[in-house]
């Protein structure tokens, strides 16, 4: 929907930073941050529909992947394995007592810079935001499962096989899940579809009137 898996997970790439950390280059874990934080950011601000609680999980799962570094084996890629980390802290956040009331409301705003591209016009920009903004609300409105799956599947793309292991669910059960939130999302967001086509419609004919 977004944007694909980044470079950076080629797994040689990967596997060569991986090796400098673990041979003491610790510095070139900061490679890591800034090739997923962004999109990390991304998936959690879906999953939580708020941007402290966002940000929060995203600099835990970072902190708690180079604590753990060592337990790493490399079965998926580190980008997956990080997933995991970042979605059971959501997880955890969102079951917690203090996140009771909040549960389902967006605040937030469009912050990340791989989900607006430099080259767009200044209406352009304001445009994607609010069509963004319409998604991530509406991505709040389907239950946390489906909701995981099609922020994995469509916001990060990620293979079947790596949402599975992210989730710790069958294949199956991914793609059952994917196919129903596309179909609530769909549904949450024609309404917004069909007033973007009227208005779209409306400053064409207005237009030719000139």
């Amino acid at each position: 929907m977004f944007s694909s898996v980044p470079s950076v997970n080629e797994s040689h790439q990967e596997n060569g930073i991986l090796e400098a950390i673990r041979a003491g280059q610790t510095t070139r874990f900061e490679e890591l941050v800034s090739a997923y934080q962004n999109r990390l950011f991304g998936a959690m601000l879906a999953m939580l529909g708020d941007r402290q609680d966002a940000e929060d999980i995203t600099q835990e799962a970072f902190i708690r992947a180079y604590s753990k570094l060592e337990t790493f084996q490399a079965k998926s890629s580190f980008f997956t394995w990080l997933h995991r980390i970042a979605f059971n802290l959501a997880i955890d956040l969102r079951r917690s007592e203090k996140r009771a009331h909040r549960i389902g409301t967006v605040t937030m705003d469009v912050a990340t810079n791989d989900l607006v591209s430099a080259e767009l016009s200044p209406a352009s920009q304001c445009e994607q935001n609010e069509t963004q903004r319409k998604i991530y609300e509406a991505l709040s409105k389907i239950d946390p499962e489906r909701r995981s799956v099609i922020t994995l599947r469509d916001l990060q793309g990620m293979d079947y096989a790596d949402i599975a292991e992210v989730l710790a669910i069958p294949v199956g059960t991914v793609r059952s899940r994917l196919h129903r939130a596309r179909m609530e999302l769909r549904d949450l967001l024609s309404e917004y579809v069909e007033a973007e086509s009227i208005r779209s419609r409306s400053d064409m004919e207005g237009g030719n009137t000139k």
